[in-house]
C-alpha cells in the first residue's frame, strides 16, 4: 500500500503536495473512512508527531466508522509539520506487527526515538524506531516526487531558481530537500519505497 501511496503522486510537478491530498488518497483506498489533522503545544524534543486509532459509529444501526487522529507539534516550522503528518500517514500503511498498541511498546519506543539509535540494544523496540525513521524517507517520496525532482534540478541547473526557493516551493526542511536534490536520492529513493 505504501508503494501505491508514493506512486500515486510521482509524476506530479504541481507543488507543494498538501498532506490532506495524501490523506485523501488513503480514505479512497479505503484505509481509513477519515483522517484528523490535529496541531498540539508539544515539546517537538518529546513529541513531533503520533496517531491514534479508534472507531465511531454515528448511528445505532449504522456500520463503524474507522478514524485516524494525527497529533503533530506546532512548534516545529511548517516544513517540519508537513514532514512528521505524511510521515504519520505512511504509518497507516505499516502492517500489525509493526504497531505500537501496547503501553510497554510505546514507551520502548520513545525511549528509543529519544535515545541513540546505534546502540548495540537489538530488538522489537529497535525495529519499530527504525520503521519510523525510515517512514520520514518515505514520505519526502511523497511530498518531493521525482518528477518534481528533476524539475528543481533544471531549474537549479539553469540558474531559474535557488535552493532557498526549491525549499520554499516544496515546502520541506532544507537539509532533506538537498537530499532529495542529490545525485544519490533516485536510488535511495528506489530502496526505500519498497521497505
Amino acid at each position: 500500500m505504501r508503494k501505491k501511496l508514493i506512486d500515486t503522486f510521482a509524476g506530479r510537478i504541481e507543488l507543494p503536495i498538501e498532506v490532506t491530498e495524501a490523506s485523501d488518497v488513503l480514505v479512497n483506498f479505503g484505509i481509513q473512512d477519515e483522517i484528523i489533522l490535529s496541531p498540539a503545544d508539544t515539546d517537538p524534543g518529546k513529541v513531533r508527531g503520533i496517531f491514534y486509532q479508534f472507531t465511531k459509529h454515528p448511528a445505532v444501526y449504522a456500520a463503524p466508522h474507522l478514524v485516524t487522529l494525527i497529533v503533530y507539534s506546532q512548534n516545529v516550522d511548517l516544513g517540519w509539520q508537513r514532514l512528521i503528518c505524511c510521515k504519520e500517514l505512511i504509518h497507516l500503511c505499516d502492517g500489525k506487527d509493526e504497531r505500537t498498541d501496547k503501553v510497554e511498546e510505546v514507551s520502548s519506543l520513545v525511549e528509543k526515538l529519544l535515545g541513540p539509535l546505534s546502540t548495540e540494544d537489538y530488538g522489537l523496540a529497535d525495529l519499530m524506531a527504525a520503521v519510523d525513521k525510515l517512514a520520514i524517507y518515505q514520505a519526502l517520496a511523497i511530498l518531493f516526487p521525482l518528477a518534481a525532482r528533476d524539475v528543481a534540478i533544471l531549474a537549479m541547473d539553469a540558474g531559474e531558481r535557488t535552493i532557498d526557493e526549491i525549499v520554499e516551493w516544496v515546502q520541506l526542511p532544507p537539509k532533506l530537500v538537498e537530499l532529495v536534490l542529490s545525485e544519490e536520492w533516485p536510488g535511495l529513493m528506489e530502496a526505500i519505497v519498497d521497505c
